[in-house]
């Protein structure tokens, strides 16, 4: 079982909790995780909110399309719960990032939440070349094998 908080910071209103919700229980599927009771949080923000969390947290003074933020904390794992942590996508970096690729926003967005995803889950692409590549084709494979439909 899934529990998403969803909070959308921006003015457009084009992708909703159930949208994400959709893919994450897709990727938890493919990720054989449905037997555990997943919390995670994900909230779409500004250009400039994206800026200061990357800067705050990278380093890296310029807004970026997603970052995640995974918790420590395990002591729920117990009780069958796992906490993952809260993902924030950037709306504005993301349609760039479609535009430039000429692809709809919603597969943009869709990979983002799988990339999201997998980082709270512990993936991470700029430790080594083999993680990286790990990550990318298990952010593929899931894409392709949930059968994740992105419209935009």
């Amino acid at each position: 079982m899934l529990e998403l908080v969803f909070e959308n910071h921006t003015s457009d209103k084009e992708f909703s909790e159930g949208f994400f919700k959709n893919i994450f229980e897709r990727a938890l599927t493919h990720l054989k995780l449905t037997e555990k009771n997943v919390e995670l949080g994900l909230q779409l923000i500004e250009a400039e909110k994206s800026q200061e969390l990357n800067n705050t947290h990278r380093g890296k003074d310029k807004p970026t399309d997603a970052l995640s933020f995974p918790l420590e904390e395990k002591a729920l794992e117990k009780h069958g719960i796992l906490p993952l942590g809260d993902i924030f996508i950037c709306l504005e970096v993301a349609r760039r990032q479609a535009d430039e690729q000429g692809i709809p926003t919603s597969q943009e967005m869709a990979r983002l939440a799988v990339h999201g995803l997998l980082h709270l889950l512990g993936y991470d692409h700029e430790t080594s070349e083999s993680d990286a590549a790990e990550m990318f084709d298990l952010e593929d494979e899931i894409i392709k094998s949930a059968n994740i439909k992105v419209q935009k």
